[in-house]
């Protein structure tokens, strides 16, 4: 494994601007530093508020930095732009809570994961088609759905998708905005399972962002916790759950087990 990491995130700072002569807001992100091993999994927990969302769209670069670094794969990733910038992005797949949202209904679901890749310039195909079964297969869904419609799929069946169009450009790191918390319980854990599998077999790395502890511990090997823009506790999953430094994840935890 490279020593190199696949995301290293050093004093990130991200403010939003209330208007020309407003006073200073405090910033969204408050310096966060944190690595993101290669083939692991970095679970991202905080409140509404607690600046994971504006973490996560930074690195997105969908959102501004004030101050900070963030390497990607070993690349100044706030330094590149124009073409540089969109080959990059091939390197992070993205699904996101309601995957309805971003399925469009018109669209066959060979049609929708195809997206990506004519995006890039590949070719409508035998190969391609046979590429989309495979990608549907390491889902769960069988050759079958490659004809049907977004609307014609349960959440769990429309998440699969999503994830299997997320890796069509082979990324190497994964990032998951609140990806069960619109499903059902037991759905949420077979999501979970395929993810944790699909890390495995493909050597993803991931960034899995939620509100909710329980579900990130279930798949991360990292923890990170967030409140009010500030990180206040990083470390190993299993530690972090063991014996929480702070009172903020005590509490996080204590809910997650109601």
């Amino acid at each position: 494994m490279s020593a190199t990491p696949m995301l290293d995130i050093d004093n990130l700072v991200i403010r939003y601007r209330a208007g020309l002569f407003a006073p200073r807001l405090k910033p969204a992100v408050n310096g966060a530093s944190f690595r993101l091993v290669r083939g692991e999994t970095l679970g991202i927990v905080g409140e509404s508020g607690s600046g994971k969302t504006s973490l996560l769209r930074a690195v997105l670069r969908l959102l501004p930095v004030e101050s900070g670094a963030i390497r990607l794969d070993g690349e100044d990733w706030l330094a590149l732009k124009g073409d540089a910038l969109r080959r990059a992005r091939q390197k992070i797949g993205v699904v996101s809570q309601n995957p309805f949202l971003s399925l469009s209904p018109r669209l066959t679901i060979a049609e929708i994961v195809a997206e990506p890749m004519l995006a890039q310039g590949e070719r409508q195909g035998p190969a391609m088609r046979e590429k989309i079964a495979g990608l549907l297969a390491d889902c769960g869904l069988p050759a079958d759905f490659l004809d049907r419609r977004a609307r014609e799929l349960s959440g769990g069946q429309a998440q699969r998708v999503a994830i299997a169009r997320a890796l069509s450009l082979e990324p190497g790191l994964m990032i998951l905005d609140e990806p069960t918390s619109a499903l059902d319980v037991s759905v949420q854990a077979q999501i979970l399972n395929l993810l944790a599998d699909l890390k495995e077999s493909r050597g993803l790395s991931m960034l899995f962002v939620t509100h909710n502890l329980k579900v990130v511990a279930h798949i991360s090997d990292t923890l990170l916790v967030m409140r009010r823009g500030d990180v206040v506790e990083f470390g190993r999953t299993e530690e972090v759950i063991r014996a929480p430094a702070e009172a903020y994840t005590r509490e996080l935890l204590s809910f997650g087990r109601r």
